[in-house]
């Protein structure tokens, strides 16, 4: 940005020296010469600007990337302790990242319709604020991200009893149907 500012007063100065008689032309020349800084330090913005998106979209792989693993740990810890499971391996697949639910403020309105009928309408609106990096909402709850599978491989996978109980305990732990879940016996 200093590097834009001082190449603009160079070249002002410049401009000035070589049509001292003409103002309106110097004008016009400098207006033209701080346009086309200006468009470049706007672009220079922009790519910031893509970065920082893209800088956000890794941290939302890594959190979730997180999350899974975090999950995966706490059920490996689980499931080994069950009589009988052994040696425990969990692989746990995310449908969604989750979702965020922002606050929101309801106005009610009476509508008298001219067929007399009196109607109440809701309308929705987001709390925005400015913050530092532009209008946002306020995120009032943070859902957890949907589980679309859980596979467990196991010791004592190949037993009914131990194969029920894993299923038992990850389906009440993660709340997710026994459809979803996978038990298998460690070669």
């Amino acid at each position: 940005m200093e590097k834009f500012i001082r190449i603009l007063k160079e070249t002002t100065e410049k401009i000035l020296h070589k049509f001292p008689t003409d103002k309106k032309l110097s004008a016009i020349v400098i207006l033209l010469v701080s346009g086309v800084v200006l468009l470049c330090v706007s672009e220079f913005g922009a790519e910031n600007k893509t970065a920082f998106v893209q800088s956000e979209e890794t941290t939302e792989r890594t959190e979730i990337s997180d999350y899974s693993e975090q999950l995966e740990n706490r059920l490996v810890s689980i499931i080994s302790s069950i009589d009988g499971a052994g040696t425990t391996k969990v692989m746990v697949t995310l449908e969604n990242s989750g979702e965020d639910i922002y606050l929101h403020d309801s106005d009610y309105g009476e509508n008298i319709e001219p067929s007399g009928k009196n109607t109440v309408e809701q309308k929705d609106e987001y709390v925005i604020v400015d913050g530092s990096s532009g209008e946002q909402g306020i995120i009032v709850r943070r859902s957890e991200p949907k589980i679309r599978g859980v596979a467990v491989v196991c010791e004592g996978g190949g037993s009914e009893y131990v194969r029920a109980q894993v299923i038992q305990t990850v389906t009440a732990l993660l709340d997710i149907s026994s459809a979803r879940v996978s038990v298998a016996k460690m070669s």
